[in-house]
């Protein structure tokens, strides 16, 4: 995928990404929350890392964020369920502004020409 691309989807899911955490903050309940955290599971904290490797086409690019997105989550799910410690909210707010950064990371960050991604 081109660099102005990737930049482009960073940007989407960084809007996406302050999106939830506005929502997350002023405690909204609602059909538009689950689908825009849905979305966000699925692509923001994937995008995150799979922006770092070298993969061969866009769509190996997108199965793998969305991979990442969910491994993740059931990961940190099951960390919190073996601790006993059920705190989906607050874990879902520093999943997001971790990924905030990230994504505004890949943003601001300058590349080099001929620089890999």
């Amino acid at each position: 995928m081109h660099l102005t691309e990737r930049r482009a989807v960073a940007a989407v899911l960084l809007v996406l990404t302050a999106s939830v955490l506005l929502l997350a903050a002023w405690q909204v309940t609602s059909a538009l929350r689950l689908y825009l955290d849905t979305a966000f599971v699925l692509l923001a904290p994937g995008w995150a890392v799979v922006v770092h490797l070298r993969l061969a086409t866009r769509a190996l690019e997108w199965i793998t964020a969305i991979a990442i997105g969910i491994s993740g989550t059931l990961l940190i799910a099951q960390v919190m369920v073996s601790t006993h410690w059920w705190h989906p909210t607050a874990v879902f707010v520093v999943v997001a502004v971790v990924t905030f950064f990230a994504l505004l990371w890949q943003l601001i960050t300058p590349r080099a020409a001929g620089a890999a991604r």
